[in-house]
């Protein structure tokens, strides 16, 4: 089943308060952007939220067979995106209290986490299977499973995903662009695979492996 975010948003350094979050409906931002961590000597990194909240998770058991989160990178705009030969590593992090109500601006001005206390501390560490390095533009693909299991068994009840390069370690400045969803619909994605259910064959090979067992035993 796939599901497109409710919203999507972002903040940076860059960006001064009141309006310190960007990519609201409305705003005609058509590009994010994502960096690594204190790019350019700015305290922080760029970073795009994404709230699955209205998602209905309640048919799946836990756990899933994989979670597949798509997101389409285009030029960031400021000559410093990755590429084949310079490569920027992103990663995917479940968060512990929801972004878009909880970050305070002008447009939310009654969110109580101000954008960088946010990214510090409600930000959780990333599993290696979410990273990506990302080398180029089109479709990228993160590996969210552990993130949406978590989601499903309700040992963390935020539908809400960060996509920060805090984890890239090539000591190169970054600023690489992707889709604003709010802007261009159906340019971030999340696909979510159920465990397969046993064929009809399966279940006649297990059928058959069982009465031949009892058989055996009975000799």
């Amino acid at each position: 089943m796939v599901f497109n975010p409710d919203e999507d948003i972002m903040t940076s350094s860059f960006f001064f308060p009141p309006n310190s979050v960007r990519g609201y409906a409305g705003e005609g931002r058509d590009v994010f952007r994502v960096s690594n961590n204190d790019a350019f000597g700015l305290t922080g990194a760029e970073t795009i939220y994404l709230s699955f909240q209205s998602a209905d998770l309640s048919s799946y058991a836990n756990p899933i067979d994989r979670a597949i989160l798509t997101m389409t990178s285009v030029d960031g705009g400021f000559s410093a995106n990755a590429s084949g030969g310079n490569p920027f590593t992103i990663s995917a992090h479940a968060v512990d209290t929801n972004p878009i109500t909880s970050i305070t601006d002008d447009t939310n001005p009654g969110g109580e986490i101000d954008w960088l206390t946010f990214f510090n501390l409600n930000i959780q560490a990333a599993s290696p299977e979410s990273s990506v390095a990302v080398e180029g533009f089109g479709q990228i693909e993160f590996d969210v499973t552990s993130i949406v299991n978590d989601w499903i068994s309700g040992t963390n009840n935020e539908l809400s995903i960060a996509l920060t390069g805090k984890n890239d370690t090539s000591g190169t400045d970054f600023l690489h662009g992707f889709l604003n969803n709010t802007e261009a619909s159906g340019s971030t994605f999340l696909t979510i695979n159920p465990v397969p259910e046993p064929t009809t064959g399966m279940l006649a090979v297990v059928g058959l492996a069982l009465t031949l067992g009892r058989r055996s035993r009975q000799s």
